[in-house]
């Protein structure tokens, strides 16, 4: 069962509810908040404190920029290869399929898009993901989370969540990309430790080259029509390009605007299945912030793409990951 909710200012709600259906997730497993808890007795009082557990940081990751690839011409899918839960904060949206190509891989759901976790109930990702997603398939959406790799099951997974609430962007327009900007709030937290935890965000600015000709990294989920499902977890370095070329660019330059960003690579490109994922920068050592999410992909994967400026949209964000 699902629900469309009113329309407030700056996004398009939707809730989603399981009733009579016993909800997949080990319960135990999420995380819960630490209390102190007072017993007494008519002889002597006893007051018992349990200690919170320390906060999970924001943007855990490897401790500097990987070293950029040599080679020309490669996506995401053929680029460097990251080591097991090297990025704790990447997650992958997962439906269910009947395309003849997955099910003889011995597996019956689709890796359709990605997405970071922001919070322990919380997604950021491209609006363009879910938007043409009938209601009833969103609501059979499931996220992923703490993906490793194996060569008997392909993929091994800590935790999977279903979907709550879906808030899209009101003014996204899936023709320019224009607020390709969405947030998935989860049925039950996740559990964070250190392999399964959020990304850091870019701070609000107005700035349309906050963050050009630095270096930042992308990363993707490595799927192509020949080798599905998920064999690696791509990532490379990339520079952030002037806001002026991503409007001079023949792929995408038409669509560009303030609240846009562009990356410049010859040497991985990402493609339809890590829409939604994020560029990311080294904010200090073994701490990294989200400033991009992949947005418009070229039909073929053979170019640049043009991302969201996380730092453009950071009050509608904060907005819709408290509620």
């Amino acid at each position: 069962m699902y629900r469309q909710q009113q329309q407030d200012p700056n996004g398009w709600s939707y809730s989603f509810g399981y009733p009579n259906l016993i909800s997949p997730v080990d319960v135990s497993s999420i995380r819960q908040v630490a209390t102190t808890t007072t017993t007494t007795t008519t002889t002597t009082p006893t007051t018992t404190t349990t200690t919170p557990a320390p906060a999970i940081k924001c943007g855990k990751g490897p401790t500097a920029l990987p070293a950029a690839r040599s080679l020309i011409g490669e996506r995401i899918a053929g680029s460097a290869e990251t080591k097991a839960n090297a990025w704790p904060f990447m997650v992958a949206l997962r439906k269910y399929t009947n395309n003849p190509e997955i099910l003889k891989k011995g597996i019956n759901y689709d890796d359709f898009c990605t997405g970071t976790l922001i919070s322990d109930s919380k997604v950021l990702l491209a609006a363009s993901c879910l938007e043409k997603m009938s209601l009833y398939e969103m609501s059979g959406v499931t996220v992923a989370a703490g993906i490793t790799f194996n060569k008997v099951t392909f993929t091994d997974v800590q935790m999977t969540r279903r979907i709550s609430k879906v808030v899209l962007h009101s003014q996204f327009n899936a023709a320019t990309y224009a607020n390709d900007i969405a947030i998935i709030t989860l049925e039950y937290p996740m559990a964070l430790s250190s392999t399964v935890g959020p990304v850091c965000l870019a701070p609000a600015s107005t700035e349309i080259d906050q963050y050009a000709d630095q270096s930042a990294v992308i990363l993707g989920w490595a799927i192509g029509t020949t080798n599905y499902p998920f064999s690696v977890l791509g990532k490379d370095t990339v520079s952030i390009s002037l806001n002026s070329d991503c409007k001079a660019d023949v792929n995408f330059g038409k669509y560009v605007t303030n609240a846009n960003m562009c990356i410049n690579s010859l040497n991985a490109i990402i493609c339809d299945e890590d829409v939604g994922g994020p560029v990311v920068v080294l904010s200090s050592p073994g701490i990294w912030t989200q400033i991009g999410i992949n947005s418009f992909i070229k039909k073929g994967c053979d170019s640049n793409s043009l991302q969201t400026r996380v730092s453009a949209f950071r009050a509608w964000i904060d907005t819709y990951s408290k509620n």
